[in-house]
């Protein structure tokens, strides 16, 4: 509970028949307990409107409007009767003040006084300020409340929406393992009819990548540093099984800003592409890869011949560059540039820009 919201009101209490005392009219207890009755009544209906009216009949979802209504109106005209039977106690009570006030005054004339056709004007005005200033607890009421739920409900909505993204993260960080898993073993099928000594190494690379995957692929953010070893790794990997009419080049420039963090295992999937579709065993290849940071920027750029594999190859069936995607989306959103496509010189080019949120 507000306890902001309990101080306002015992002030309104007890400050407020101050305010509507006299100028000329004498403080005395029983008055100031009697001009009290009417911010009692208006605190209680707004403390139950707002702590039972309101979230029984909205703060479910549905919406009870005609109940809502209903209560309230019994309750508004419950109290307009109790204060209109209050203020005929308040009348007699500022009538024999009246009377101490002015002995001389004949009986006649302040009887006469209060008797007068105006009365009945008072009682009229008394009941239509009254019930205004129910109407206006009750709004207050509802509108603090409503307030608060739609706030309850956005933290919620929040919650559950960080709690499936996480989830999607999760679901697109596992995907990587299979998928590069899968890419691994079928060059490391390859390389074992060409080279079975060369195969033995690229097993020990591969299991101490994948101890690698094991810890790291966990964590939300990894240091560049530890991205840029993975890939290394990975590029002494694919050269293993790679002739000599292919070119590999690979150019890490993050020393100023190897502790920069990065979404864990990014790049592989580009630099699996490269391998995949930038080798021919007949013509001159080339694969360039160079990962750079600086102050405000990370950046991945990949650039290799263009073989496409053929119609009959289904190994890793696009899975790679559309989990990128997704991860990109999803950690840096509106923070990075992903341009690729084929170079007039027949090169085929991907480079990713990673913003810094600062």
């Amino acid at each position: 509970m507000n306890k902001r919201l309990i101080i306002f009101s015992v002030l309104l209490v007890l400050l407020l028949p101050v305010m509507f005392q006299g100028p000329h009219e004498e403080f005395t207890l029983t008055g100031y307990l009697i001009r009290c009755v009417m911010p009692l009544i208006l605190v209680l209906v707004f403390w139950v409107n707002y702590l039972w009216l309101v979230p029984r009949c909205f703060a479910d979802g549905v919406g009870r409007m005609r109940g809502f209504v209903l209560a309230n109106v019994v309750i508004v005209l419950l109290s307009c009767t109790a204060l209109g039977m209050w203020h005929n106690v308040e009348v007699s009570y500022q009538r024999s003040e009246t009377r101490v006030e002015v002995r001389k005054e004949s009986r006649h004339r302040i009887h006469k006084r209060y008797r007068s056709p105006y009365r009945r004007h008072f009682y009229a005005f008394a009941a239509l300020r009254d019930g205004i200033n129910l109407l206006l607890a009750i709004i207050i009421a509802y509108t603090m409340r409503m307030n608060q739920h739609m706030v309850s409900l956005r933290r919620r909505q929040q919650e559950a929406d960080m709690a499936r993204r996480e989830a999607e993260l999760r679901g697109l960080r596992n995907q990587i393992s299979p998928h590069f898993l899968l890419n691994t073993l079928n060059n490391i099928y390859a390389l074992a009819a060409i080279s079975p000594e060369r195969t033995q190494s690229a097993v020990m690379q591969l299991s101490h990548m994948l101890r690698h995957m094991l810890y790291d692929n966990q964590s939300e953010m990894v240091t560049l540093r530890s991205e840029a070893d993975f890939i290394r790794s990975y590029v002494d990997l694919m050269k293993l099984r790679l002739s000599s009419n292919v070119k590999v080049e690979t150019v890490i420039d993050i020393d100023d800003h190897p502790d920069t963090l990065i979404a864990p295992l990014l790049f592989i999937s580009l630099v699996e592409n490269a391998f995949k579709h930038g080798v021919s065993p007949t013509q001159p290849c080339l694969i360039r890869i160079r990962l750079s940071a600086d102050a405000s920027t990370v950046t991945c750029s990949i650039t290799n011949s263009n073989h496409p594999k053929q119609s009959t190859d289904r190994s890793g069936h696009g899975i790679g560059l559309a989990n990128v995607r997704q991860r990109l989306d999803m950690v840096y959103p509106g923070r990075y540039t992903w341009t690729k496509g084929v170079t007039p010189d027949g090169m085929y080019t991907s480079e990713i820009i990673i913003h810094s949120s600062r």
